[in-house]
Parts: C-alpha cells; structure tokens; sequence
C-alpha cells in the first residue's frame, strides 16, 4: 500500500468534558506541538539525506488503549448507558455524541482512516471476534499476554512484580539490527515491570517518570509541566504526555518499534464517569491521528511502517457491569464472574504497507490477544516462535493462507 495517508481527516479536538484548567493544558500541548511540526518536518527531510530511505526497513508502532470496550469502538456512545444520571449527571455534555454516525463522532481517525486503509476486528455483533485468553480480564495479564504470547498462570493480577517472561519488544530489541531501536511509553506506571526493565535493557518510560533518554528544551519543559500538573489517577499520568514523550522520542531515536500505552479510559470507566470515558477515548484517537501524521510526514518511516491499535481488556457488556472487567476476586467478594460477562472480549486495528484495505474482518475462529506478538515480530522479518515456543502463531492475515480463513464484511 502506497501513500497512507490522513486524507481529509479533521485533526480538530470534539468539545471535551473535563475540567475547564485541564482542557486548556490539553490545547496548550497540542498547539505547542503543532507549531513543532514544520521543525520536525525539516528535520526528517534533513536526515533522510543520510539515511538509505530508499530501503524498505520495517516498523512498527503499538497503540493500547486501556479497558477500551469494543462497544464503543464500533457503535460510540451507548445509549443505554448514557441515560443514566449515575453515569452522566448532565447529559448535554455528550449529547452530541448521540446522534448521527456515533462511532464516526467519537473515533473519527479510526473509522475515517483506519478502517477505509487498512483493517478492524471486534465487533461481535457482525461475528467479527478478538478475545483474551487469560481467565483474569485485568490489566497485568492482558498487556502480558499481548506482550509475550501467552497466558501465564503465575500472572493473576495488578501487583507491581517483575514479568518472569521475555517480550517481544526484549526479544527484538536483543537482535543486532534491533539495538537501540525499540521503546516503550506507557500512562501507566506498571510498565517498568511489565516489560522488566531490570532486565529487558530497552528504553521504558511510563507513569509520572521523568523523561530521561536524552535532553532538549522542549522535554525539559514537558517533565517540569508533568511534575506540576496533576493527574485524576494516583498511578495513571495523563495521556498526552505519554504521547508528546513518545513523538519526540520518535523523531529524535528513530526506533522501528515503539509501544505507546494509553491509560485514561480505564481509569474514568471504572470511576464510572462515562462523560469522560468518552472524551478520554476521543483524545486518543486524536493523539493517534497525529501520531500516524508524524509517520508519514517523516521519509524514515512514511510507507514502512505498520500502526496497531488494540487494549489489553475488555469491560462488562450491560449498562450495570460496564465499568468493571476481571473475575471476583480481582474485584470483590459480592461479584460473581458471570456478572461480568464480556470482559474477554477486545478489538483491535491496523493500517500499513502489509496491510490491504479489508474494513472490517469477519473472523470464522475468534482472533486471540496472544498472537499479537509473534505478528509484531513477523511484520519486522523475524521469527518470536524461534524463541519462544509457547507463542501462539502470528495473526492469520499475515500468512500465506489468509485468504481462506478471513471474510471480509462488504
């Protein structure tokens, strides 16, 4: 695939719900890094000189938007949910987001962009599939799984423990080729141990971190307005800083593969504030979009470079359940696991050179979170199961008899 590239997509934010100090920090960021953008434009033509552009190199760039229910994904805001005052005391803050092509209005980026260039899976009211394997449905053993490849029983929870097993982003970024050219950002402050950075040896940084890979004035500025600016959450740091880091790691490291972790949609749906569920699921589409922008924009990655976006859990599949996912004992005593029903279910997308425009993918075997990984290591030429035998195989599409086991919906 060719010139993948925004199109007429609209980069401009939809009315946001959060507090009035907190959307004019978000602006600030935004327009601050809009007027970086020619800066950076020179500077990647500048290093394309030097570099063999002309050389497809692959890359690829993780996208997770946690506990993002594929509800919303597909079909916006619901209705159902929305007209509960214990959900939205006032509805008109998202009353916008009910009429019309919701899904359009609330993820624009994915549906305009992705879904026409590329492809989407999960929505399982069109028999298209995607599940975790972990019997858990929490954060830890969701990113684990999509991480390594399998569903590790020693893996049961939250708690801040080093991973036992090796990723796909260590294993790759042990290769000759692969040195210093993988990192991770994530919102979430669990992300050191998740990747084991003890171990893992590749650049992490995540949760209210400094960022500390190398110094200029604009990351100077960003760790100081991090460290004056407060979060909702006690161990999720806002989004948008999670992306700014991770743009300007981009632009400056070059890594051909980046794992960029949002976290501020779990965090309001299990406040169960769905005003600002939404409006977080917005802003990432949005910092997406930008993020793809940058891609294409820059000679060292335009046309080489593969986009995934996914989440590591899904989310209670009724108005009542809808902010919880996990079995009882990850929750407490009184829920019983049938009352969360639907936390397995996930989505993702993709949109890339090795990616045909497929729209939405039926599937006649559900599509499983654990064959992420050895996908990832695929589109970059190299083989996970080499490794790690236990890995479930690389998604269907991306081998030679993907024709006959993918439908694709017209």
């Amino acid at each position: 695939m060719n010139n993948l590239q925004l199109r007429d997509y609209d980069l401009s934010f939809a009315t946001n719900p959060r507090s009035s100090a907190t959307h004019m920090l978000l602006r600030l960021l935004m327009f601050c890094s809009m007027l970086c953008a020619p800066l950076a434009k020179s500077w990647s033509a500048m290093s394309a000189n030097s570099a063999t552009s002309a050389e497809f190199e692959p890359k690829v760039v993780l996208v997770t938007l946690d506990g993002m229910r594929w509800q919303e994904v597909f079909y916006g805001a619901d209705d159902e949910i929305a007209s509960q005052r214990r959900y939205v005391p006032n509805p008109k803050q998202i009353q916008q987001l009910l009429n019309g092509n919701k899904a359009e209005k609330l993820m624009p980026f994915l549906h305009q962009v992705v879904k026409k260039q590329g492809l989407l899976v999960g929505d399982q009211r069109k028999n298209s599939v995607m599940q975790v394997t972990n019997p858990w449905q929490v954060s830890y053993p969701g990113y684990s799984e999509l991480l390594t490849g399998i569903a590790d029983p020693r893996i049961s929870s939250n708690h801040a423990i080093n991973n036992p097993n090796v990723s796909v982003f260590e294993w790759l970024a042990q290769q000759p080729a692969m040195q210093d050219k993988v990192a991770a950002f994530g919102s979430w402050r669990l992300f050191p141990w998740i990747l084991n950075r003890e171990r893992s040896g590749f650049f992490i940084n995540a949760g209210f971190e400094n960022f500390t890979a190398f110094t200029n004035d604009k990351i100077n500025w960003l760790n100081k307005l991090q460290r004056q600016t407060p979060s909702p959450f006690a161990d999720v740091r806002q989004d948008i800083f999670t992306q700014q880091f991770a743009s300007e790691y981009l632009q400056q490291a070059k890594p051909r593969l980046l794992l960029v972790a949002f976290g501020e949609t779990d965090d309001y749906a299990h406040a169960g504030q769905y005003p600002q569920y939404l409006a977080a699921a917005q802003r990432a589409d949005q910092l997406i979009a930008e993020l793809w922008q940058q891609l294409q924009q820059d000679p060292y990655y335009k046309d080489q470079t593969t986009l995934i976006i996914t989440t590591d859990h899904g989310r209670g599949n009724s108005a009542d359940t809808w902010s919880r996912h996990g079995v009882s004992r990850q929750l407490n005593a009184k829920t019983t696991d049938q009352q969360i029903l639907g936390a397995d279910g996930i989505w993702l997308a993709m949109i890339g050179p090795s990616i045909a425009p497929r729209g939405l993918v039926t599937t006649n075997e559900p599509w499983q979170q654990r064959q992420i990984a050895s996908t990832i290591s695929q589109l970059l030429g190299y083989d996970f199961l080499q490794f790690q035998y236990k890995a479930a195989t690389a998604l269907a599409w991306a081998t030679p008899a993907a024709p006959a086991q993918l439908r694709i919906s017209p």
